[in-house]
């Protein structure tokens, strides 16, 4: 079940909640953080090996994070999501030679002026944690910092989808 479906005070992140069900889920989640921590010693050991023969790591990090993510439960105000944190808009790419009905991501697009009031923190733990992982970070579809094609939720296709424009300038400051 995608989050926004949870009950309302943990969807909306609520301390008591959030206490309660940590409390529940604590040897579950205690399981999965000592997963984490052996896959990334085991990562960066890789990384200094490779680094040591003179190889470099390139990670591949996707513009956008999927809807389900938890960067979209824990962050809800820097995408566009209505009142019950469901998309306003979804990413797509619009008609093309290739495709006459687009290309439907379904990607919650970013509010970017609530992520430029954050000095776009998020973006900026998003690419110091990708930096400690690869030697060179390539950012998939990097144009949509410039303009980006949203389609309206509910869509079947991008077909009725709009360019809005990105924060260019401003983010890469």
């Amino acid at each position: 079940m995608i989050w926004n479906r949870w009950p309302r005070e943990l969807r909306d992140r609520e301390p008591d909640a959030l206490k309660s069900w940590g409390e529940k889920l604590r040897e579950k989640v205690a399981r999965e953080k000592f997963l984490q921590y052996v896959f990334f010693r085991q990562w960066l050991g890789l990384k200094e090996y490779c680094r040591r023969k003179n190889i470099g790591i390139i990670g591949d990090l996707p513009i956008y994070i999927d809807y389900s993510s938890v960067d979209c439960w824990v962050s809800p105000e820097i995408f566009r999501l209505d009142g019950s944190k469901e998309p306003q808009g979804v990413a797509g790419v619009p008609p093309d030679y290739f495709s006459a009905t687009g290309q439907l991501w379904g990607n919650p697009v970013y509010d970017w002026e609530a992520l430029k009031s954050r000095g776009y923190s998020w973006w900026v733990k998003r690419l110091e944690q990708n930096f400690r992982l690869y030697d060179l970070v390539r950012i998939d579809h990097f144009r949509g910092f410039a303009a980006y094609w949203e389609v309206p939720p509910g869509e079947k296709t991008a077909v009725n989808g709009r360019w809005v424009r990105g924060p260019a300038e401003d983010f890469s400051r």
